[in-house]
């Protein structure tokens, strides 16, 4: 018992900012090239193909949500327990063998629901796509998988390299594709193959970590999964219809085309990876914080994560919000202007993602609680949807996700506070957000002004004065939030705290 303790306790006292550190990078790269291939897509793809692509990501993210019983949220809870090399490989070889099976049996009924999604989005062309179904969900699954296990297993270095290698293929298929004059057929065809390749190295990586995997179901074990995955599942679906309600709303009263337009401006930036990355390696550790008794610690390490976070997002989000038009055509190109809004208010759901605000009540196993915050927030958001869209239109519905977050985030926080025994004004760091969002907001005006007022547009034009503008911006408020940034990095990878 003791020698577990001591194990334990070493390993949650890794040092979490180094190991984000390492994530992050790896999210920079892949980042840095899923941008220029989305800006290659939406360019060189039509609005109605690009519309006919964001209504089957749509539909298959709904169903994964919907049929894979919260499966996916095992991985960093019953691998960071595990005591033992065969406990990992036991665990690891039934979820890929359930998770794999599952994922196949959504395919199925994601091709024989095809007449249906053609009838609601009004859209005929989708029963070409048909193998693009089918397959997808399982080489997504698969894939997400990745990332949770090479962190358990202090793999990060080997993260950054496979990322790398995976994004650029992305880019060299898009481009090669381009360059010889195929179609949208043939990118969708050059995507599923190039998927299916992915998914079985993934196989092959963790077979490799955990000492070869097996085809394997465990009833016993299956039944503690899912005992712990299902509440987690249900709030996944739920979760999963709050951010996609507001899609299907504008697929099914609008054009594929106009779906098109909604869809980028509603796209979440890749500008997430900061609280990702830390999140994905501090969820391990809080789990075994919690294990013994270490709340008020755990809740600590999480708020000084949560406020690092912040410092970034809500200066990207200010700049974003500022620049909006000048982002958007730098993007998307200038087709995609109609929806400046809609990026704006999507824009503003960054500040609300600097954090996992249900991470205390993940780690404590109160995923019933989890599973209620989302019942109500998407209930919210089925209220609000439509009375938006009715008032204002396209940005109606944004708007209604944008509210329905910030509530369930709340609520998260009031149960969190309770489940700790920590009075809500300290549960989260009020004082420094409020003011670090102040600061950016002063710092958007500014700068909004300078850009109104200077003429470097008729020099340069209005994209580079806007990223010369943004670069002066970011290096001012660096050296304004420079010592709370060291503060807050040297705390994170304090080993004795």
């Amino acid at each position: 018992m003791f020698a577990a303790w001591d194990s334990r306790m070493k390993w949650h006292k890794s040092e979490v900012g180094f190991e984000a550190l390492s994530l992050t990078f790896s999210k920079v790269l892949t980042m840095a090239i899923g941008m220029v291939i989305s800006m290659l897509l939406a360019r060189f793809r039509t609005l109605e193909e690009y519309g006919t692509y964001s209504q089957m990501l749509l539909i298959i993210n709904l169903a994964c949500s919907l049929l894979m019983l919260g499966l996916p949220n095992c991985i960093n809870f019953f691998l960071a327990r595990a005591e033992s090399d065969a406990e990992r490989q036991r665990f690891l070889s039934v979820y890929y063998t359930l998770s794999t099976l599952l994922s196949i049996v959504i395919g199925g009924v994601l091709v024989l629901s095809i007449p249906l999604a053609e009838a609601y989005f009004q859209n005929p062309t989708i029963c070409q796509f048909y193998y693009y179904l089918a397959l997808t969900p399982w080489t997504m699954i698969i894939m997400s998988s990745i990332e949770n296990v090479l962190v358990i297993y202090h793999k990060s270095r080997f993260l950054i390299v496979y990322r790398l290698i995976t994004a650029m293929l992305n880019l060299i298929m898009i481009a090669s594709l381009q360059w010889l004059g195929y179609g949208f057929q043939a990118y969708i065809i050059g995507t599923v193959v190039l998927n299916m390749m992915n998914a079985f190295s993934v196989y092959a990586i963790v077979s490799a970590q955990c000492g070869g995997l097996r085809v394997k179901l465990e009833g016993t074990l299956i039944r503690k999964m899912l005992a712990f995955s299902l509440p987690l599942g249900l709030a996944g679906i739920v979760g999963t219809l709050c951010i996609e309600l507001d899609k299907l709303m504008i697929g099914k009263l609008m054009t594929t085309e106009q779906m098109a337009i909604y869809t980028n401006a509603a796209k979440e930036l890749p500008l997430t990876i900061i609280p990702t990355s830390i999140t994905a390696v501090l969820m391990p550790k809080l789990v075994v914080m919690i294990k013994y008794h270490q709340e008020k610690d755990a809740v600590k390490l999480w708020g000084i994560s949560a406020e690092l976070a912040y410092i970034f997002l809500a200066f990207l989000t200010a700049g974003l919000f500022t620049f909006a038009e000048d982002a958007l055509t730098l993007l998307y190109s200038e087709k995609y202007l109609a929806g400046v809004s809609v990026f704006r208010v999507y824009t503003l759901n960054l500040l609300l993602r600097c954090t996992y605000f249900g991470i205390i009540m993940n780690s404590c196993g109160k995923n019933k609680a989890i599973l209620m915050c989302s019942v109500l927030s998407l209930l919210l958001n089925v209220i609000l949807n439509p009375l938006l869209y009715l008032v204002l239109g396209m940005v109606g519905p944004a708007i209604a996700t944008f509210l329905s977050v910030l509530a369930v985030q709340m609520i998260q926080l009031i149960f969190t506070a309770r489940l700790t025994d920590i009075p809500f004004s300290k549960i989260f760091p009020w004082k420094d957000i409020s003011l670090i969002t102040v600061w950016n907001a002063v710092l958007g005006i500014l700068f909004y002004s300078i850009k109104a007022i200077l003429p470097l547009d008729q020099i340069c034009g209005s994209i580079p004065e806007a990223l010369f503008l943004s670069v002066v911006w970011g290096a001012a408020y660096l050296l304004l939030m420079k010592r709370r940034i060291t503060s807050f990095w040297n705390l994170l990878n304090d080993k004795d705290s």
